[in-house]
């Protein structure tokens, strides 16, 4: 069990699903571009799949850049604070990640439930695939963020005791 929590708490099941997405992307659109030079054919079902993989890379990857301290940050900026500011800072980032997380999570499940019975344009694939990953990623990121802000005031807890 310990090895299941690990493999999602680390990011490896985000990596995984990660490099199946971008195979989802490149393959149909490599298929399609032999399709339409070779055979005069063009599948509408294909370029939609690449697209709703390329939505889930945009979206459904939230928590894991989280994770990774690889989403937009200016850190030039903090970096020249003092310390203290630059914690400030830091937990107030995490504040409003988890604020930001929550609401899109909160937005991606209703969109995911309104748009099941609807489906891309001339196919039968339906739109709550691509608004799944909305709440996929931002649940991530709420979780992450979470722990991130619940592991400061932890730190802060087990330190005042050592020091005691």
């Amino acid at each position: 069990m310990k090895k299941i929590i690990a493999y999602f708490r680390d990011g490896k099941f985000e990596e995984l699903l990660g490099c199946v997405a971008i195979a989802a992307v490149i393959v149909p659109v490599i298929i399609n571009i032999v399709n339409r030079s070779i055979f005069s054919f063009y599948s509408i079902s294909l370029e939609v799949t690449a697209l709703l993989a390329y939505v889930w890379i945009g979206y459904g990857f939230f928590g894991y850049l989280y994770k990774k301290d690889a989403h937009v940050d200016m850190k030039f900026v903090v970096n020249k604070m003092p310390s203290p500011a630059r914690a400030f800072f830091d937990f107030l980032r995490d504040i409003l990640i988890f604020a930001f997380s929550v609401y899109m999570v909160y937005w991606g499940l209703k969109l995911c439930k309104t748009n099941m019975a609807r489906y891309v344009t001339g196919t039968k694939i339906s739109l709550a695939y691509g608004y799944a990953s909305i709440a996929f990623g931002f649940f991530s990121g709420a979780v992450r963020s979470f722990c991130a802000i619940a592991g400061r005031f932890i730190h802060k807890k087990g330190k005042g005791e050592t020091t005691t």
